[in-house]
């Protein structure tokens, strides 16, 4: 079957309009955020790396015959590159450091020691509740740069195809694999499949190039599967829960005992011994309230029957009692402090959404957005 790609340039075109928009966000602050984190790493041998680095992942080009969808995608990928770095402007270094600083960082050993990005978004999908199905999430993140949308929804989203969605899972420190082609596997897998049995087999048939993030997927037959990959190296698909839906937390990996739960917590108490920090310090605190917000999560998908009303006092009530984590300092060390900054849920027997945003005042609305189509 012919694949259409994006048009390289438009896509380009938008890049280039969001770094232009915020340069020092995209360009700069992660590799600042770095260095204060990290005072004892020389600047200048930090970013050649990461440009040698870059040099050498745009070169790697995946196999045709081990991958032979990758071939177009890689040609995309090269072009859109070369029309975003004309565009915005790029110098060879910052292309380097926009597309590659985390994972220069995790595979080449000048570890991201940074513990002010906290992250625990969340994501449901249920085929039946007493309302429909219903696909429903939390975006959590610190609100400095926080700008909620001021336009309305405008469309409910399609839930007659594939439909992907997921959080954030990532690792200080994860050994290399030996595909590192920055392939766009999601957009890929999109492109390639439309149910959720082939993509899994695409996800997991691409699994080196990827990581860093838990997936909820959900089909037009509403067939479901939660993948949760923190790693490059490890990739678990988990079948539906009781109540007959998926959900996926951030930075969770849910069996502890599995290959990657067990590489997953390895790889954390590297971090922390090989930089000295202290079993009571920030990033055990988060890992904990990460883990406890996906019990919670968990908790409630293990009913046999799940009402809408659960979902949405689950996923809007303040933390410790619910998933919205609403400015709470942690650890007296943390850097930003999290916040959830958008609940979404769509309805499509009901033909609604409804959205609670957080203003930039730090206030969560007590009522939500309701958009009906």
């Amino acid at each position: 079957m012919a694949i259409k790609l994006p048009d390289p340039l438009k896509q380009a075109r938008r890049e280039a309009a969001t770094i232009k928009s915020n340069p020092y966000q995209f360009l700069r602050a992660g590799f600042e955020r770095v260095m204060a984190d990290a005072p004892y790493v020389n600047p200048e041998e930090l970013l050649s790396g990461i440009e040698a680095f870059h040099k050498e992942r745009m070169g790697k080009i995946p196999s045709d015959h081990t991958y032979p969808e990758a071939k177009p995608w890689v040609e995309y990928v090269l072009a859109v590159d070369r029309h975003l770095q004309e565009l915005a402007g790029m110098s060879d270094r910052e292309m380097a450091i926009y597309r590659g600083l985390g994972q220069y960082l995790a595979f080449r050993g000048y570890i991201n020691t940074d513990p002010k990005m906290p992250e625990k978004c969340r994501v449901a999908f249920i085929p039946e509740t007493d309302r429909g199905p219903i696909h429903i999430k939390n975006v959590d993140d610190p609100i400095k740069f926080w700008k909620p949308d001021p336009k309305p929804v405008k469309e409910l989203p399609r839930f007659d195809r594939l439909v992907c969605d997921g959080v954030g899972n990532g690792l200080h420190i994860d050994d290399e694999p030996e595909e590192i082609f920055p392939l766009p596997v999601h957009a890929m897998c999109m492109a390639h499949c439309n149910e959720v049995p082939s993509a899994v087999e695409f996800f997991t048939r691409y699994s080196q190039f990827w990581g860093g993030g838990n997936l909820v997927l959900h089909d037009a037959q509403m067939r479901s599967v939660a993948i949760e990959k923190a790693s490059h190296n490890f990739i678990e698909a988990f079948p539906p829960d009781r109540c007959g839906g998926s959900h996926v937390s951030g930075m969770v990996c849910r069996d502890p005992k599995s290959p990657q739960g067990r590489y997953q917590a390895q790889k954390r108490n590297e971090f922390l011994r090989r930089f000295n920090q202290p079993d009571d310090g920030t990033e055990m605190a988060h890992w904990g309230v990460c883990a406890r917000e996906e019990e919670m999560l968990a908790a409630l998908m293990s009913k046999l029957r799940v009402r809408v009303d659960e979902l949405f006092t689950l996923f809007t009530t303040p933390w410790p009692d619910g998933m919205n984590t609403n400015g709470e300092m942690l650890h007296p060390k943390q850097g930003y402090a999290g916040y959830t900054l958008m609940t979404f849920a769509w309805l499509p027997g009901e033909k609604k959404v409804y959205r609670w945003q957080r203003g930039t005042d730090a206030v969560f609305p007590k009522e939500p957005e309701v958009y009906t189509f």
